[in-house]
């Protein structure tokens, strides 16, 4: 039976949604999910495919190896003119021979045989099976196991890959938060300007005002301008992820489809990492694979058994007849007695290998264990800072309507109101930073901890 290399269930319902049909505008079909858009992302990335290609060079590697199980077919001509002191039997028995005709008093016997060594031509297919062949077995071993280990890495640049595609959205989505926030903010301060100019009409306030207000309002575009050139940076790099037109329009995804869901406990991340992480699984078969070639090297103590069959025709000219044709079977045995200690070297290189990679197992499982608990340390963190964020940006909201309203009917200095106004838009700034840093935490953490991809809908 073909052994072949199987990932976990989540990556390869992930790999099969990545045949989807490409992206295609807002308007033709209800709103995609974040997880439909790292999909198809996925499916058009070269990055992906260059990483998918090396996987199958590996899986072409395995098919060779087990190739050599099967029986081999070879086609051998040999045609030689030799001159000089050369054998030829025919100049020991056609002496004989007359002598035998003289005696007989006939010509029974042939007095002409040209029995040249080596003939002159040997023409024959040989079919040869392996029997016994240590190195056959070994080194499919070996093959299957640095496919399993390169499948494994194809894995965890695949979780890396979506980790950074879903980064990029959530990227694209917090510019444009800003954005929106800035256009929220110019009417403020525009209505600012106006009031500024009717209170200087009223000769309620000195024209000095009206320059505050300006320079607030000039201000306040520098800054949209700055969060408009942000945005479309963002969804440049976005559009580079998935392969499409680098100036497209990015999508634009609800944040109940952003597929960030509650914040898992320390322990089933701490679970689920072990039980998932590509990176441990292939370091224990690139080890499995260095078990191989020891046992590859050591291999060489035994001998190698195989069938051969040659059938053909040899002569010192061609003749293509059943009395010119020969077969013969052979049971072929090589054993090697003595290599210089080569064998041995190549044995402990392989040994030492192998306990490298344990060790490296070892720590690379500390690493992980290491990753997960500071993913999840930064994302409790950074969810908790949402509620202070919320009360924050409220309790700004509230300040400024009051103070507005104030200033309007001249209780206020200006002086009040741009600061309450500056208090606001840094609240609402920090709520929309907040919530994507959780986010962005959050990402980190599914791909610390493995939790994605999943199996999507």
């Amino acid at each position: 039976m073909r052994h072949r290399f199987t990932t976990h269930p989540t990556l390869r319902a992930f790999a099969a949604l990545a045949g989807l049909a490409p992206w295609v505008a807002p308007a033709a079909r209800a709103q995609r999910t974040l997880d439909e858009l790292v999909v198809i992302g996925l499916r058009q990335n070269l990055g992906q495919r260059q990483i998918e290609l090396g996987y199958q060079k590996s899986e072409a590697a395995v098919d060779e190896a087990r190739g050599r199980f099967l029986p081999t077919a070879t086609f051998n001509a040999r045609y030689t003119q030799a001159s000089g002191n050369v054998v030829n039997l025919g100049s020991l028995i056609n002496p004989a021979f007359s002598a035998l005709n003289q005696l007989t008093g006939g010509a029974k016997f042939p007095t002409n045989l040209d029995l040249q060594l080596p003939q002159r031509q040997e023409t024959a297919v040989r079919l040869a099976q392996p029997v016994f062949q240590p190195a056959v077995i070994e080194g499919y071993r070996i093959a299957a196991r640095l496919r399993d280990a390169q499948g494994a890495q194809r894995d965890a640049q695949l979780r890396e890959l979506a980790a950074r595609m879903r980064s990029a959205y959530l990227q694209v989505s917090a510019t444009r938060r800003v954005l929106e926030m800035y256009d929220a903010t110019m009417p403020l301060v525009s209505e600012q300007v106006r009031v500024a100019e009717a209170l200087v009409a009223a000769g309620r306030a000195t024209p000095d005002a009206v320059f505050r207000a300006r320079a607030e309002r000039s201000d306040v575009q520098q800054r949209r301008n700055e969060a408009m050139q942000n945005a479309a940076a963002a969804a440049r790099a976005l559009n580079f992820l998935l392969e499409r037109p680098l100036d497209a329009e990015a999508p634009a995804i609800a944040d109940s489809l952003l597929g960030i869901g509650d914040l898992p406990t320390l322990e089933a991340a701490l679970a689920s990492a072990r039980a998932e992480r590509e990176e441990l699984r292939g370091v224990e078969w690139s080890r499995q694979a260095a078990v191989g070639a020891r046992r590859l090297a050591l291999g060489t103590n035994l001998p190698a058994v195989s069938l051969a069959v040659d059938y053909g025709v040899q002569g010192n000219k061609y003749e293509f007849s059943r009395d010119r044709t020969y077969t013969q079977a052979s049971l072929l045995m090589s054993w090697s007695l003595f290599s210089g200690m080569q064998d041995a070297a190549r044995a402990a290189q392989a040994g030492l290998e192998e306990r490298r990679l344990a060790a490296q197992g070892q720590q690379l499982e500390r690493l992980v264990s290491l990753e997960v608990r500071q993913a999840w340390g930064a994302a409790e963190v950074a969810r908790d800072a949402i509620a202070s964020a919320d009360e924050r940006a409220a309790a700004a909201r509230r300040s400024y309507d009051l103070v507005r309203r104030r200033y309007e009917l001249g209780g206020a200095s200006q002086l009040e109101l741009l600061d309450a106004r500056t208090q606001l838009t840094s609240a609402e700034l920090n709520r929309i930073l907040t919530d994507t840093d959780y986010r962005l935490r959050r990402v980190q953490l599914d791909r610390a901890a493995a939790l994605y991809p999943r199996i999507l809908p």
